[in-house]
This record gives C-alpha cells, sequence and structure tokens, in this order.
C-alpha cells in the first residue's frame, strides 16, 4: 500500500469489481501456457539434435515440469487464489448495490506506490461516511484473540494495516473535499471463513458478507448530502461508469 516516503498515485477511475484479480489470473495463466509452450518447442529441439546435449535439454524441461506444480501451490502464482479473490469481490459489489440512492460506490481502485501496484476493493461515501472495504474470499474462521486478528489461527495483523494504510491514499485523492470528513472507516468483509460476530479493532472492523449492508445502513450520520455529492463528485464517483454506482430508488 502507501509508503511513508512516497505517496501513493491513487487513480479514482471506475472499474467493475475484481478487475485487478481478474487481470492477476489471467497473467499467471498466460504464463503458464507460455511455458508449456516453450517447453513443446525445447523437447522437439531436443529430439533433432540428440546426443548428450539433447538429453541435458530433456532433463532440464522434465525438471521443470516436475517443479511447475510445487510453485503454483504459492498463492501469489495459483490463478486460482485470484479467481476466488474475483469472485468474492463481485458478491461484495451486488450487495453494495442494495444501499440507497444517497450511498455512491466505486470498485477496484488502482493504488501505486514506489513502483508497486495495489488496489482498494471498494469505496462507499453516504451519509453514514466513507467506507474503505476489503473483500477476502478466503476459507477457514476469523477471530479476535488478545487484540489480534487470526485467520484459522495465524496472526493477520498485517491485512488490517494495508488496509487501514489506503485511507490515507483516499485522504490525499480528497483534498479540500474532506473538509469536515474526521473519519474513514475500514471494513475488512469475509466472503467464506466464519466470522462469528463482527470483530471490532478500532481503526478496523471484521464482518460477515451477511453484516456488511447493515453496518453501513446503521451508522451514524455524519456527512450532509450536500458533502456526500462534493466527496463523491471529487473522486468520480457520480456517473455512469462502469465501476461507480449512483443507486435510484434502492433501499
Amino acid at each position: 500500500m502507501a509508503s511513508s516516503t512516497a505517496p501513493a498515485k491513487v487513480a479514482f477511475e471506475a472499474h467493475e469489481a475484481g478487475e485487478y484479480n481478474l487481470r492477476q489470473a489471467m497473467r499467471r495463466m498466460s504464463v503458464a501456457v507460455t511455458a508449456f509452450a516453450l517447453a513443446l518447442v525445447a523437447v522437439g529441439f531436443a529430439g533433432a539434435k540428440g546426443g548428450l546435449i539433447g538429453l541435458a535439454i530433456e532433463g532440464v524441461v522434465v525438471v521443470g515440469f516436475l517443479a511447475f506444480p510445487l510453485v503454483q501451490r504459492a498463492s501469489w502464482a495459483n490463478p486460482d487464489t485470484w479467481l476466488l479473490g474475483l469472485f468474492g469481490e463481485a458478491m461484495v459489489a451486488h450487495l453494495l448495490a442494495m444501499l440507497a440512492a444517497t450511498f455512491h460506490c466505486v470498485h477496484d481502485i488502482p493504488l501505486r506506490s514506489n513502483g508497486k501496484r495495489s488496489n482498494i476493493d471498494h469505496l462507499v461515501v453516504g451519509p453514514t461516511g466513507i467506507w474503505v472495504i476489503e473483500t477476502k474470499n478466503w476459507k477457514g474462521e476469523f477471530q479476535k484473540r488478545d487484540g489480534i486478528l487470526l485467520h484459522n489461527g495465524y496472526d493477520q495483523s498485517t491485512l488490517i494495516q494495508r488496509t487501514v494504510a489506503s485511507t490515507f491514499d483516499v485522504r490525499a485523492a480528497l483534498g479540500t473535499a474532506q473538509d469536515g470528513v474526521r473519519w474513514i472507516n475500514v471494513v475488512i468483509v469475509s466472503t467464506k471463513a466464519r466470522v462469528p460476530e463482527p470483530l471490532d479493532f478500532g481503526k478496523a472492523v471484521v464482518v460477515g458478507a451477511s453484516d456488511v449492508i447493515p453496518l453501513i445502513r446503521g451508522g451514524k450520520q455524519v456527512l450532509s448530502l450536500q458533502q456526500v455529492e462534493r466527496i463523491g463528485r471529487c473522486l468520480g464517483m457520480l456517473g455512469d461508469q462502469p465501476g461507480s454506482r449512483r443507486q435510484s430508488g434502492l433501499s
């Protein structure tokens, strides 16, 4: 996310929910296809070359095929990991579409800092404030123990830290439009892993997918409709772009 030495460049462009995950999945699938094609070419070349050189090439190809499944086990290299993220973000986007007309949503907001790219999954602006939402489509269970966020027993404090850090990028993009905004809400939504009850960590709240709409709707009104419009206009959230939504008549 954002760095303390180099503020992230935030492009509040409208995208379809999960578009970042889709691009990452396609990139990894293309790597696998390219590797397979190169392996076929190498085998053909080895057969034509023969001798020790051909045998060495075939050995390298065999080692590559044996190692590839091990590499795919790493979540960052497995397309399935990114596709699961895509499905989770699409689910939350559909839920956010149930908010009333006074709420504005934009999805998959790209961030770039120190040459690294990341994104904000969902951003909601409405009378109950500004909401930065991170979606996780993980299996298992989230828990709070001794003030620490755990997923399947493992410390996931960095998940909260990264999501909270993105609020600084939102404030940087808002500029003077944030006048009167004292707090940006951070929500981590689990679409698969069980969350026994909303887990409040002060800086962020972890909830199940079924609790995200009641949480946003039930918040205290902190922004006037004029402030919501001003912030929405500043973030480019008003209009008919693919990732933006301005509801009309839903509640």
